[in-house]
């Protein structure tokens, strides 16, 4: 899957090869913004995470998680992003704190997260 940071939006592998071919090599494939660097990507990613928005408090922990767009891994960082997100109902940061809670071995909690995602 692609996921544009410009808009927020999600694309799955076959339904971006089209989009992909459709467009010009340095704009979003869905908004048409121009593409960011990872310096940019990151600044765009904290300012929208700051404001509230779930997708990006989910996909800026995903970056502390593993340590990309030159982020250092930061785990707990990382959870409470997703624990934002997930508070607001999304639901790809809802399974990822399923998975940290399964690993702690807090079933419970980690059925309740995968069920609610």
């Amino acid at each position: 899957a692609s996921f544009f940071i410009c808009c927020g939006n999600k694309v799955c592998g076959s339904c971006s090869d089209p989009l992909y071919a459709s467009a010009s090599g340095d704009t979003c494939l869905l908004c048409r913004e121009e593409l960011n660097t990872d310096g940019e990507a990151l600044s765009i990613l904290r300012t929208k995470a700051a404001e509230g928005k779930a997708w990006a408090q989910c996909l800026l922990g995903t970056k502390y998680f593993g340590g990309t767009l030159g982020l250092t891994v930061d785990r707990q960082r990382a959870e409470s992003l997703y624990r934002k997100a997930a508070d607001q109902g999304h639901p790809e940061a809802q399974y990822y704190l399923g998975k940290i809670e399964d690993a702690r071995s807090n079933y419970a909690e980690a059925c309740r997260l995968f069920e609610a995602a």
